[in-house]
């Protein structure tokens, strides 16, 4: 069914918003170890007595303890904020649910309030993975609007759009709360594609099919940033001309990652601004090589995680994308399940001097990723 911005917003609302979490690395950092400081079979007696509820004594007491000790406030105080500003239940995924059944877990969620917004956890098979156990439980709960993962395990790759990796910071954090709340709100970032859609104009960034993408990062790619750009080569031919290469013997469309989306999407909407001649120049030599630029990723964080996380949003549309290859020059974007697909065009020469730029050897790497033919 296609919907307008209104009626998609309106029916997405009407259904449940749900978080699937995980514990160990998203509430509890894998570095707390406090719950041995303490006697764990008192205070597995103290949360009895505090709650009157004699079932704590029947917990584990290592789980009670952990609760008690190991949980990272600020995580627990960023959760709590998500279901407030969300109005989101939680569905357990982590690996927790193995031991316990929901009963236990509402328990143990009591201590720090939260029993009442867990509702209920995803599927068990002894040989399934997580992955499999959220897929089953949304299959068999159509009831579901909106929903995300949150997870030290990068699950963007099954997936896409709806997942927040805590894993660098192992717990969550306000940051992951804000984008977890985001995905709630507007589903796999669609309310963002949309914005662009509309604004760029000519750029059609939810309807057009693809079948292969190159992500284009420009500076460090199409030039040097070297002697050469410090000469006022911006635009290199020789890299274009080795972009063609790329596209002629694979047939990908290219889609900009790169900061040059800011003039592009003006260029696309109103015509050159008039001091964009820099663009001016890119898309000269991109014409010369019928090179075109049918769309842009969308602009959403800044960050080691922003660039891949806008290319993931951007995927995350079209699930039609047989195989994609990043070229950008910056190894501190923290790319996870997308590494494979990244081609560095910066390098080091004989005299242990960075270079940079879409070179021979790089066009071939980028063709065998898009081709199938390297495995990623």
């Amino acid at each position: 069914m296609s919907y307008g911005r209104s009626t998609f917003f309106e029916e997405m609302r009407k259904k449940r918003k749900v978080i699937f979490l995980d514990i160990d690395g998203v509430l509890q950092p894998c570095s707390n170890q406090y719950r041995f400081d303490h006697d764990m079979y008192q205070t597995r007696q103290d949360m009895a007595e505090k709650f009157q509820d004699d079932r704590y004594l029947e917990l584990d007491r290592y789980d009670v303890a952990a609760v008690c000790y190991d949980w990272d406030e600020k995580a627990v105080g960023c959760l709590k904020d998500l279901i407030f500003r969300s109005k989101a239940e939680i569905v357990i995924s982590s690996d927790w649910k193995r031991t316990k059944d929901i009963e236990d877990m509402r328990l143990l969620f009591k201590i720090h309030r939260l029993d009442e917004y867990i509702t209920d956890m995803t599927p068990f098979e002894q040989f399934s993975s997580k992955a499999d156990d959220i897929r089953e439980y949304l299959k068999s709960h159509t009831d579901i609007g909106s929903y995300v993962i949150i997870d030290d395990l990068d699950m963007e790759k099954y997936f896409r759009g709806h997942t927040v990796y805590t894993g660098r910071r192992s717990r969550l954090d306000k940051e992951a709360m804000l984008k977890a709340e985001r995905i709630l709100e507007f589903g796999p970032w669609w309310g963002e594609l949309y914005r662009y859609k509309t604004e760029a104009g000519e750029l059609d960034l939810l309807e057009d099919h693809y079948k292969k993408v190159i992500f284009l990062d420009i500076d460090g790619v199409l030039n040097d940033e070297g002697d050469e750009w410090r000469k006022g080569v911006v635009i290199d031919p020789g890299f274009v001309r080795n972009l063609f290469q790329i596209v002629d013997k694979t047939g990908a469309e290219i889609i900009l990652s790169s900061s040059w989306r800011y003039s592009y999407g003006a260029y696309a909407q109103r015509g050159f601004p008039g001091d964009h001649k820099d663009l001016e120049d890119l898309l000269q030599a991109f014409d010369k090589y019928g090179l075109k630029v049918p769309g842009i990723t969308p602009l959403l964080f800044n960050g080691p995680d922003g660039r891949p996380f806008e290319i993931r949003s951007w995927l995350c549309h079209r699930p039609e994308v047989e195989n994609f290859v990043i070229l950008d020059d910056d190894t501190f974007w923290n790319w996870q399940w997308l590494e494979p697909h990244f081609v560095c065009t910066s390098r080091k020469n004989a005299d242990g001097k960075y270079e940079k730029g879409l070179d021979r050897k790089c066009v071939y790497e980028a063709i065998q990723i898009l081709n199938g033919k390297r495995g990623v």
